[in-house]
């Protein structure tokens, strides 16, 4: 057999270990199969181990079937599609795929592909046409459905003709063709039906070492199967509400977990042993492993076994239901209300009995040691024509309809008829198939007798197609599972597609009517087996009447028994007692243990049953109280396995309570081992007697009373639609609607009502607030457990932690995102707990990393994954926003950011998502999907990783500024320029600005470091003058000036920028008040210049015939020309009508400004913000350089200057009045403030001395004076001359070498 695809077979415990799987081609044989099971490790001991990981098919020939329904399929199913796909032909195949790859596919199932063969005319498939035009082409011109004349085909336009084909036949365009549908019916050969018995290869191979043990003793019976160890759940809440919570959730997981094909089989398995258990115990033993369970006490007595040394137990659950009193209206004899006299109906107080459940411990046999265990299991059926016969026999019994045989065409093996309520099944099949087939239909004609063609009101109950097959499969697996028929090749694939979609109540709802009906089936069948072996081992001359009719036929027994002789009384119970000793039988033979529904009968008719299984006459139950010497109580009274008792405290409430399994104690042996149980003396003990009894009952009745408010409405009504105190503050009104509630009796605990206060100010929504106080009060909770139900409580704490962040996100538009855990099954995260987003990008990552570490230690036997459901507030675009997700911590998602990044990664390149969304939602659907996951992927990842970088920065920058450690003034300018820029940056970024400014770096503030920078940028900047060139230029040229002459070509850059100086005259430009500035020019072109080249050559060559490294637009209005030669550099511009006008402006370079750095002093200036050099601008000369207010020195006399990377201290400047009346003075009696204040300097008094004027020497103290006072800045003339940098030493001894002339080659006669 060739491969016509492969699929990837996986062992789940060798996944979790990082192993590789094993690909599969098929079709396949069993043989082959069960070879590639064992490779994986894959057994009957472990079939809920194996799943299949991957699909592929060859490339010489590709199958596009959808990964996720191949990978929901079993192998059976699988095996039979590729047979199925083998035959045919490429044609063929090339039409299934453009069917499999449509938008709108019409391939649901694995059973519709296998029928694709028998449909392949549904299709009409043009391979060669895959867009409109070439669909217009093969319409118009090759398909001969168009007459026209050939001149007017060539007017067509040939896609929008296509376009129209397209829309009106409802065809679609694929990678593999243009696709329509036909017309033919579609016709179901095998879709729904079980797969042929010939491609069945789905049996697991028998574990390791059963096999070699069978090599070695092939005479001897099989060896007992190997029980896989069970798994029980850790429960690890405070009291019995948490571990009670606990419990119904991994229920609700083990639901949503149990539709994977081998899971649910298991699961079969489970139910088929303990079919007479609640569907909630079957679920929760199969989840932990169970094979045969029972309590402590049970194996130990009942056995003989005892319950190994630390093993823990399984959970399930057990009822406990409770007295609680209720007031009702009271009806009259006819069941009419009462009423009284002012015509209201009168009520009573009735005590009513309420269900209720608590979790018990048992254990599995695996788990026990001791005795032999006696057989209890099913006799398998050995094939035989005789017990072939008595149990075919047993389910015609059972069938609530007749069977018959047939011959039934299209290769069915049974069906059962709604309309003529009958079974039919396919003649000459083996008796395993029979059986099979048979239970099979039952299970239909139980669960599906509808007729379909009743009212709609009828049929508003009867399930889809799918389901029906899935029920009745289920069934009749789970009965012949337990009557030991073969069920290898039952597969259960499909459960996964069928359980998509639906929801957990109807999930649960199917699985209760599997168990269910399987229950009903195995007890009826059992009791039709018993009754037919029974009469089969009866003398046949003899005919007797069995129990079961004779207790039919008996009268009714309060009319009658009474007054019967004694001897007919006695044999009367002896017949019941026989009736039911046999179906205590059939149950203990079954499941190992007496149903619910016989005990019930039992007890019915005045028995108990013993541990033996044995009847005895049941004893009136018996009850005890003590008066402890610690003023507490003990209550004790007899159950069915022992003991039910409770402790009170001296006020009658309760305290503890559970039950003791041991039946052979006497009331006074049980209390002493219940007070060393719980740790009590046992002392003196005062037993309460008659009415002392009667009174203590009635105390702790009325003690542990369920307070019960009147009925509740709501208080909407009571508000009529009006505005409750809408000035008053959220928290007191929401106060005043609690009193308003409770205004007639208590509804509400203390920690609800502070709940409610802290909803109403974090939402502020009197709607909310009043349907939470409302949700709260007809629940009552708190007042009947004593506490608030956690998962409320989670509930709305993250609702109140949600609206506080919205809040915190819409005051603050520079605010970090805020993530809120939803909730988490992480014992690290609270359910509302918020942090920032960089927070909880580092505890994301660390939970994940430990959780994946730690269920990878050998031995690990807990829970898998730590659910986390978050929400994060966010600004963005300058809109409050949200995003909510799910991380799965230990699956190795790694941080919250790259759990997001890789989740929406995933869907956007999966192809099952794709077909999904396209199948279910079209195209549109699709689109709007694809840009979502776009915008996600890269706007909103990269808008988070920036706030995560800005806010490591502010934490780098701050720890240093509050550690107390000595800091440069460089340093603590850098950091404060640090925070300052992350300050600036965040409303930006939350605003849209993703592309942020730089941020500071350190050596920015390196005062050397600068200085020496700008030398290095000034010695550049002259030698590119020298050269003409730009900067850019030079450098670009590896710091050489040209060598020759060249010419290069200068355009305007493209985008809005250069939209005033592209394509205008020189005249427009001066109009418009506009010079040519360099840097609004982009060097486009450079090449040597020779004697032939003129301006108007170049014109012609770069519009004409572009050089090939010509990169830019044709010459135009608007371009720059420059002429290099000769030491000298000319621009000339490209005006109106080709000219050319010199502009010698463009080689102008801008007044150069001084700066902060080249203005300082030398000083520093420390402040509480740490050092700044002094520099000598003014306040306004700092502005105009960019630099704003930051802070002012503490004695007031110095102010902080900075611009985000740089901070300087310039003199403040204070009003100086005197100042104010010299100006007025000067301008009054003008020379009078020069004689004041402008005495001659120095350098003017020397000046006159030389000149041969008379100085005064009063002149010359005052300038020696002024000299003195100046800043020391202005000191620095007479500095030496700066060192050149190193680049320029290097550059300048390089020139050097060039000077020098060539070394003189040595002769001969120099080495003679």
């Amino acid at each position: 057999m060739s491969e016509v695809f492969s699929v990837l077979l996986h062992n789940r415990q060798r996944y979790e270990q990082g192993k590789e799987g094993l690909w599969f081609s098929l079709p396949t044989t069993t043989e082959k199969l069960q070879a590639a099971l064992r490779e994986i490790g894959i057994s009957a001991d472990n079939p809920q181990d194996f799943f299949l990981y991957d699909y592929r098919s060859p490339q010489a020939r590709p199958i596009k079937l959808p990964r996720d329904m191949v990978l929901s399929a079993g192998m059976d199913e699988l095996n039979f599609l590729a047979a199925r796909l083998e035959k045919l032909d490429a044609t063929e195949l090339t039409e299934l795929n453009a069917a499999l790859t449509s938008p709108q596919s019409d391939f649901h199932n694995i059973g519709q592909i296998i029928d694709y063969p028998e449909n392949v005319d549904f299709y009409v498939h043009l391979p060669d046409v895959t867009g409109t035009g070439q669909l217009g082409d093969y319409y118009l011109n090759r398909s001969g459905m168009v007459d026209m004349p050939e001149e007017w085909k060539a007017g067509i336009l040939l896609p929008r003709f296509g376009l129209y084909i397209a829309n009106t036949e409802q065809g679609v365009f694929t990678d593999y063709g243009y696709l329509v549908k036909s017309g033919d019916e579609w016709q179901r050969v095998h879709e729904g039906q079980l797969v042929p018995e010939e491609y069945r290869v789905m049996a697991y191979p028998a574990p390791e070492i059963l096999r070699e043990e069978s090599k070695v003793q092939p005479e001897a019976a099989a060896p007992t199967k190997v029980p896989q160890p069970v798994t029980p759940i850790l429960l690890n809440g405070q009291n019995s509400a948490e571990r009670m919570k606990e419990i119904t959730d991994r229920l609700e997981t083990g639901i949503q977990e149990l539709f994977e094909s081998e899971r649910y089989k298991a699961y079969l398995t489970t139910m088929s042993k303990f079919h007479s258990y609640s569907f909630n115990n079957t679920l929760l033993i199969a989840m932990q492993g169970g094979q045969l369970v029972a309590g402590y006490n049970k194996w130990r007595d009942d056995f003989h076994r005892n319950v190994k040394k630390g093993e823990k137990a399984i959970k399930i659950l057990a009822p406990a239901p409770f007295k609680a009193k209720k007031e009702v209206q009271k009806l009259d004899a006819q069941g009419r209300p009462v009423m009284g006299k002012d015509g209201k109906p009168v009520t009573e107080v009735q005590e009513i009995q309420v269900p209720a459940f608590k979790i018990v411990s048992v254990f599995d046999v695996s788990q026990t040691e001791g005795e032999p265990l006696p057989s209890i299991g099913v006799e398998e059926l050995t094939g035989s024509v005789e017990r072939y016969g008595e149990f075919f026999k047993a389910l015609e019994q059972t069938s609530p309809v007749p069977i018959g045989f047939e011959d039934i065409p299209g290769g069915s093996h049974g069906y059962y008829h709604l309309t003529e309520k009958r079974i039919a099944i396919q003649e000459g099949m083996s008796e395993l198939q029979t059986l099979k087939t048979a239970i099979h239909e039952i299970a239909h004609s139980k669960l599906h007798a509808i007729d379909p063609e009743a009212p709609a009101i009828e049929q508003a109950d009867r399930p889809d197609s799918r389901t029906r097959e899935v029920q009745a499969e289920s069934v009749a697996y789970a009965v012949c599972q337990h009557y030991g028929l073969d069920t290898s090749d039952y597969s259960f694939g499909y459960v996964a597609g069928w359980s998509s979609g639906k929801d957990l109540k109807e999930l649960k709802a199917s699985l209760e009517t599997i168990r269910a009906t399987a229950h009903e089936l195995i007890t009826t069948i059992d009791g039709h087996l018993a009754q037919l072996q029974k009469e089969r081992q009866a003398p046949q001359e003899q005919p007797q009447a069995t129990p079961l009719e004779q207790a039919a036929e008996q009268p009714d027994p309060d009319s009658v028994f009474s007054k019967l002789p004694p001897e007919q009384q006695q044999e009367m119970t002896a017949s019941v007692k026989a009736m039911l000793q046999t179906l205590i039988d059939a149950d203990l033979k079954s499941t190992g243990e007496v149903s619910q529904g016989t005990k019930e009968a039992a007890q019915a008719q005045g028995f108990t049953i013993a541990g033996d299984g044995t009847l005895e006459q049941a004893k009136a139950p018996q009850e005890a109280a003590y008066r402890l010497e610690s003023g507490e109580y003990l209550y004790i009274q007899t159950s069915e396995t022992g003991y039910d008792y409770t402790l009170y405290g001296p006020d009658y409430k309760e305290l503890d309570g559970g039950q003791l399994d041991n039946p052979d104690l006497s009331l006074a042996e049980a209390g002493k081992e219940i007070l060393a149980i719980h740790e009590r003396p046992a002392g003196t003990i005062e037993p309460l007697t008659g009415d002392g009894l009667d009174d203590f009952l009635e105390a702790t009745e009325q003690a542990n009373a369920i307070p019960q408010p009147q009925a509740w409405n709501g208080i909407d009504g009571l508000l009529n639609g009006k505005p409750f105190m809408p000035e008053a503050s959220p928290a007191d009104r929401a106060a005043a609607l609690i009193e308003l509630a409770e205004k007639n009796a208590p509804r509400l605990g203390s920690e609800e009502r502070q709940l409610i206060v802290a909803y109403a100010e974090a939402v502020g929504d009197n709607d909310k607030v009043i349907g939470l106080i409302n949700r709260l009060c007809e629940q009552g909770y708190e007042l009947q457990k004593g506490q608030m139900d956690s998962f409320v409580k989670s509930e709305i704490e993250s609702e109140i932690a949600v609206a506080n962040a919205k809040r915190q996100i819409a005051q603050n538009p520079a605010a970090e995102p805020v993530v809120t855990i939803l909730w988490s099954e992480s014992p690290h995260l609270k359910d509302g707990q918020q942090m920032p987003l960089h927070e909880a990008e580092a505890v994301f990552k660390e939970l994940d990393s430990a959780r994946r570490h730690e269920r990878e230690q050998p031995g690990y036997t807990g829970h898998w994954y730590d659910k986390t459901k978050f929400r994060i507030d966010f600004t963005m675009q300058g809109q409050p926003d949200s995003y909510e997700g799910r991380q799965d911590f230990g699956d190795g998602d790694g941080s919250l950011i790259q759990h997001i990044r890789g989740y929406h990664e995933y869907y956007a390149q999966d192809e099952s998502w794709k077909n999904h969304v396209l199948h279910h939602e079209g195209p549109e659907a699709w689109e709007a999907d694809k840009a979502q996951r776009d915008m996600l992927l890269h706007e909103f990842v990269p808008y988070m990783e920036l706030h995560c970088n800005l806010a490591t920065m502010e934490q780098e920058a701050r720890r240093p500024l509050r550690s107390g450690e000595t800091l440069t003034p460089e340093q603590t300018a850098y950091f404060n320029a640090v925070l300052d820029y992350v300050k600036e940056c965040r409303p930006l970024l939350n605003q849209g600005q993703y592309h942020l400014p730089e941020p500071p770096q350190l050596a920015d503030f390196d005062q050397s470091l600068q200085d020496y920078k700008k030398q290095i940028e000034a010695e550049l900047e002259q030698e590119a003058a020298a050269a003409g060139l730009t900067v850019e230029e030079y450098v670009a040229s590896d710091y050489e000036a040209p060598a020759q002459p060249n010419f290069s070509i200068y355009q305007v850059p493209p985008g809005p920028e250069g939209r005033d100086f592209r394509y205008r005259s020189y005249e427009e430009l001066q109009a418009d008040g506009l010079s040519l500035d360099r840097k609004n020019y982009q060097l486009i072109y450079s090449a040597p210049l020779d004697k032939d080249t003129t301006l108007d050559e170049i014109y012609r060559r770069f519009n004409m015939e572009h050089p090939s490294d010509y990169k830019g637009h044709s010459l135009s209005m608007g371009d720059i020309v420059v002429f290099r030669q000769d030491g000298k550099q000319t621009a000339y511009y490209v005006d109106e009508g080709a000219d050319y006008r010199q502009v010698p402006e463009f080689f102008a370079q801008p007044e150069k400004q001084l700066t902060p750095d080249e203005c300082m002093t030398g000083e520093q200036i420390q402040t509480p913000r740490g050092r700044f050099y002094l520099t000598d601008r003014s306040r306004e000369q700092m502005e105009a350089a960019g630099y704003g207010f930051h802070h002012q020195s503490e004695d007031g006399r110095y102010l902080i200057m900075a611009n985000g990377t740089r901070a300087f201290a310039i003199p403040a400047q204070p009003e100086s009045h005197i100042k104010t009346a010299e100006m007025s003075t000067e301008q009054n009696y003008n020379m009078i403030d020069g004689m004041m204040n402008n005495a001659p300097s120095m350098e003017e008094l020397e000046a006159r001395a030389k000149a041969g004027e008379q100085i005064s020497l009063l002149d010359v103290a005052e300038a020696t004076k002024a000299e003195a006072k100046k800043p020391k800045q202005t000191q620095k003339t007479t500095q030496k001359q700066k060192k050149p940098s190193i680049r320029a030493q290097l550059a300048a001894a390089k020139e050097e070498q060039k000077k020098k002339p060539p070394a003189r080659e040595k002769s001969k006669e120099m080495e003679v």
